[in-house]
């Protein structure tokens, strides 16, 4: 697919070299009206591609680059992932979720056109690309839409029947529905939207717990003088999961052109893997200067490997810390509470004096409410905390 800004300067530069090579004056307003027609048939190409599935990131930095890797070795084209070939799909969720979205396009379509003003939407052909999801971005902008609506459908239902259960006017009850729903919707839709960057960043960790070990298997066959390409192929076959499927992938761009090191590079940039985007670095510069490659990696293995025991022992040290809160809120603070509960709701004092229910605010509602949601919730964020800090190792 030939590049529409080289196509407007080539229209541009034979438009001059045609008006000298017939000697006419150059008329800047002429020339002017010229542009403004291939600008014009530039807009109207893109919004032919556009409709079609294929996107222009007219940005820099990270997302060009992510074009280029894409399209080298590819035969130098874009795969073309249209919206319509989402029925085909072999997984039979995404299946239905196609046929859905094609049978009521007329009502996800004008919501897809506006999702995609959504900053999410920016990478998500990235994390897409970096979590080996073989969408495009517009066919999994059209499953989060057609998915986010699949759960209002079923969200509405219930939000109508907590919300008429409310001791609350008519009117507020009304405006309420379409609100909380509007909300499950948009909220379910950036939710849909964020997984392709968490699965990237889960990949991305599953890779750097198998780096130090294949990094040792590639120092070894190198060192038996094993070319780099058979190392990588036999890192790619040798089961060390995420890491060996982004092997073959690289295989595959070596297979089809791709200069070994621009593979690599490509590697570096898609994962989400900081020690392996630094190993990658370092064997790229290594192939550039001719450094002793078996060496490097059984150094870069030593460091990845210090970095997840650093790891692992800064979170046993916060774990020590956050031990102490858990045991008081756990265990501590429901004793404290069903004692003064039980004090608070007990006959003493009500003869005369103080009562203790008027000192304490403990009635069984309220303890019912603290044992019931507040505990409950308040462990729930422990676990998710400690879920999301521990290392994965």
């Amino acid at each position: 697919m030939a590049n529409l800004n080289f196509l407007k300067k080539k229209i541009s530069e034979k438009n001059k070299q045609k008006k000298q090579n017939l000697g006419e004056p150059k008329d800047a307003k002429e020339e002017a009206v010229d542009m403004d027609r291939v600008e014009q048939i530039v807009k109207t190409m893109k919004k032919k591609y556009k409709e079609q599935g294929i996107e222009f990131e007219e940005v820099g930095g990270r997302l060009r680059e992510l074009r280029g890797i894409i399209a080298e070795g590819r035969t130098g084209e874009i795969e073309i992932q249209k919206v319509e070939a989402l029925p085909d799909m072999k997984n039979p969720i995404v299946k239905t979720v196609g046929n859905v979205y094609i049978k009521m396009r007329k009502i996800f379509e004008p919501i897809t056109k506006l999702a995609i003003r959504l900053p999410q939407f920016d990478m998500l052909a990235f994390y897409l690309y970096s979590a080996n999801m073989r969408y495009s971005a517009r066919q999994y902008l059209a499953l989060s839409v057609t998915g986010a609506g699949i759960i209002l459908a079923f969200a509405f239902f219930i939000i109508s029947i907590i919300i008429a259960l409310l001791d609350i006017p008519l009117i507020t009850k009304v405006l309420l529905i379409p609100l909380v729903s509007v909300f499950v919707f948009f909220f379910s839709l950036i939710v849909l939207l964020l997984i392709p960057s968490q699965k990237a960043k889960e990949r991305g960790a599953a890779i750097s717990i198998e780096l130090p070990f294949a990094l040792r298997h590639m120092a070894t066959e190198l060192r038996a003088g094993i070319g780099l390409y058979r190392t990588i192929q036999a890192i790619a076959t040798a089961g060390y999961g995420a890491l060996s499927e982004e092997f073959a992938r690289t295989i595959n761009e070596i297979e089809e052109g791709t200069d070994t090191k621009d593979a690599l590079r490509h590697l570096a940039l898609r994962t989400q893997s900081q020690a392996l985007r630094n190993a990658l670095m370092h064997i790229i510069r290594a192939l550039k200067t001719g450094g002793n490659l078996s060496e490097i990696m059984n150094d870069i293995a030593e460091d990845v490997a210090f970095e997840l025991r650093m790891s692992t022992r800064d979170f046993a040290a916060k774990m020590n810390f956050f031990g102490v809160i858990f045991i008081f809120a756990a265990i501590v603070m429901p004793v404290i509470i069903a004692i003064l509960g039980g004090i608070r709701n007990s006959p003493i004092g009500e003869s005369g004096g103080v009562s203790f229910k008027d000192m304490l605010p403990l009635g069984p509602e309220v303890i019912a409410g603290i044992y019931l949601i507040l505990m409950p919730l308040m462990l729930l964020m422990f676990i998710l905390y400690i879920k999301a800090s521990q290392p994965k190792v």
